[in-house]
């Protein structure tokens, strides 16, 4: 997904107790495509023989180590010193971003206070990190994540040049024994989806179901015919969703991504692309509503109860309310859910 702020100072802070330098190259790739790198300070007791491997990378990626003598057990020097720093940077009014690398929790505080001075505040961290302060920058990346999907795509693509090369050689072979041509290689598929929602590898990720809902209701909200472009809502998601990533569940592009929501038909024109809300089958809904009945072990409820726990389901209701011809609920169980039946404020299946 494309950064919304490009050419801005940015001090990038690392908090190196509680990162493994082995991420120092995907933290200064990620991070160029948000501005210009002005700042680049590393925080941590360099007497300890564990950040060896961060104080060994200072050179190479022009790092400052800022040393955090660990004098007081159970405290972190280094957060304190990184706190203390960034408010010096802030002031100086040299940056205009900046980027806290840290799995450790106790920087949301900061990572709020910066931008509440108008500050673009960028975090990176393990998806160990505390939601408080994932959620307290304006985008925070999942470093185990994309390096993760920079070593797939490296394997994909040498398993493909392999590929390419054991064809090749095949071929030739083949051609001098017999002219029967062979049988071209199958194309690799994708990796499959994970799903964020029983899959323990993605625990901490906002959960697909969630960003669904998003989609539907920004679409809903904003939109009078029921679609919007996909820049639009990957824009929106970001600001949503600070952690929101499309690698974060194996995806490269925001339209393949979509695409696997079942409320949604992905759709491109002119090379735009355009997200529509698709309407469910009024028997899928009907069937939602008798589980839902059944599950509250009862006959009647609520007309706004029932609404609210089948949007639940049923994301695009509102979509497939509108796609119906009417607007209202009640009026639309009345017509299309011949097992219901309304009354004022009440739902009832009918005997």
């Amino acid at each position: 997904m494309e950064a919304e702020e490009k050419d801005i100072n940015i001090a990038l802070l690392i908090d190196a107790d509680n990162i493994s330098a082995k991420y120092i190259s995907a933290i200064l790739s990620e991070l160029s495509r948000y501005g210009k790198i002005t700042i680049r300070r590393m925080y941590g007791d360099w007497t300890q023989e564990r950040l060896r491997s961060w104080f060994n990378q200072a050179a190479k990626y022009s790092l400052t180590p800022i040393m955090q003598p660990n004098n007081t057990p159970g405290k972190n020097a280094s957060d304190i010193g990184l706190i203390i720093d960034a408010m010096d940077i802030l002031y100086e009014g040299k940056v205009q971003g900046f980027c806290i690398v840290s799995s450790d929790g106790d920087f949301n505080r900061l990572a709020t206070r910066l931008r509440e001075a108008g500050m673009t505040v960028i975090g990176m961290g393990e998806k160990k990190t505390p939601e408080a302060f994932r959620v307290s920058c304006e985008r925070f990346i999942f470093l185990d994540v994309i390096e993760s999907s920079e070593e797939d795509a490296e394997d994909t693509a040498r398993r493909a040049s392999q590929g390419a090369k054991k064809n090749n050689t095949t071929e030739k072979a083949e051609t001098k024994k017999t002219k029967t041509p062979t049988q071209p290689a199958l194309p690799e598929l994708p990796p499959a989806p994970a799903s964020a929602e029983n899959d323990d590898e993605n625990a901490g990720i906002t959960a697909l179901s969630d960003i669904e809902a998003a989609i539907v209701k920004m679409i809903t909200d904003n939109s009078a015919d029921g679609k919007e472009t996909g820049a639009y809502i990957g824009s929106r998601l970001v600001k949503i969703f600070p952690d929101f990533d499309i690698r974060n569940y194996h995806y490269s592009k925001l339209s393949e991504f979509l695409t696997g929501f079942p409320s949604l038909q992905v759709t491109n024109r002119g090379n735009v692309v355009w997200v529509t809300l698709k309407s469910t089958p009024d028997t899928e809904v009907e069937k939602q509503i008798q589980s839902i009945f059944a599950r509250h072990n009862t006959a009647d409820m609520n007309t706004s109860m029932l609404k609210i726990e089948l949007q639940n389901l049923i994301p695009n209701l509102d979509a497939t309310i509108r796609k119906s011809g009417v607007t209202r609920f009640s009026v639309y169980l009345n017509r299309k859910i011949p097992s219901v039946e309304v009354n004022g404020q009440r739902v009832s299946l009918k005997s």
